[in-house]
């Protein structure tokens, strides 16, 4: 089937939104929806084998395309401005133009046409690059594109075989970094879009606090803590002096393997892994206020302690 995949963007008013990214058709066992051409002078019969798309001639100009004419992609005819195409001519046609149509919804009948000249007689699969910023062999690009379209290379005989590998259309522009969550591997110029694990976001949720991007390319919030609602004091928790000027002290009854220390507005502000049940915490350059320490110890269980910084 083909494969029409949908990068994520970050911005800073919502961190998702959906952005153009390349459409492929890899024609393995497959015909990826494509059809051949109903008109008689443009025939040939289509047949999936394991590494290509067969297109066997009727005539000297056999068609395909991507579709019936109730098939519409919806496509802005500016939305990508390259095309790949792998094939194999294994003929000797005696003017080897192949062609790329582009056809507006519902109808036959190109909006335009592109020429690309590819070899004959060939063992191996080769790689075309059709650039739609190019001015058209025929036709002008504009307005919506609903299917796409291939030609052999002109001057095929009946009987001939043309063998279709895989198309990709895509746009020049895009994320060129190899580690970026939005990497695009056809884009051939950076345009500023990359984003990266440890990024800022914004993952939309209003009960979280210092969004970032996490491994998984995922915009990951911290949850924020109500303060007023927590828990005050506790037998099992020491904390002093209260209130703190610079150093405070932290004892347990038992060990504890991870501590929070969250601000007056609920943003986490400090994440210790203390592995111990005694330690100092440093203050020192926390501003003036009221803030709230979460502990959990190694069993598992929670506990709580609020405490204020002067100066």
């Amino acid at each position: 089937m083909m494969k029409r995949q949908v990068l994520l963007l970050c911005t800073t008013v919502a961190f998702f939104t959906t952005a153009e990214a390349q459409i492929e058709y890899n024609w393995q066992n497959s015909k990826e929806g494509w059809v051949s051409a109903s008109e008689p002078n443009l025939g040939c019969v289509l047949v999936a084998e394991p590494n290509a798309l067969a297109m066997k001639a009727f005539n000297q100009t056999p068609v395909m395309r991507s579709g019936t004419l109730q098939d519409d992609l919806n496509l802005e005819a500016t939305a990508y401005n390259r095309v790949r195409v792998s094939l194999k001519n294994t003929t000797a046609s005696g003017n080897p133009n192949a062609r790329l149509f582009v056809y507006p919804p519902g109808s036959n009948t190109a909006t335009c046409n592109y020429n690309f000249a590819v070899d004959t007689m060939m063992v191996d699969f080769e790689t075309y690059v059709i650039s739609l910023d190019d001015a058209p062999t025929n036709g002008v690009l504009e307005g919506t594109i609903a299917r796409f379209g291939l030609r052999a290379p002109w001057g095929v005989a009946n009987g001939d075989t043309i063998y279709w590998e895989s198309m990709v259309v895509y746009s020049s522009l895009g994320c060129t970094d190899s580690l970026a969550c939005n990497f695009s591997p056809y884009a051939e110029e950076e345009d500023g879009s990359c984003f990266n694990p440890g990024n800022p976001c914004d993952d939309g949720d209003d009960t979280t606090t210092d969004d970032v991007i996490d491994e998984n390319c995922e915009c990951v919030g911290q949850p924020i803590v109500n303060i007023e609602n927590s828990p005050k004091g506790s037998v099992n928790l020491t904390l002093f002096p209260n209130p703190v000027a610079g150093q405070f002290r932290i004892e347990a009854a038992s060990r504890i393997e991870e501590a929070e220390v969250y601000n007056a507005t609920g943003k986490r502000i400090a994440v210790l892994l203390p592995n111990a049940a005694s330690f100092t915490v440093d203050a020192a350059r926390w501003p003036i206020g009221n803030y709230h320490f979460r502990v959990v110890y190694a069993d598992g269980s929670v506990d709580h302690e609020s405490f204020v910084v002067v100066r």
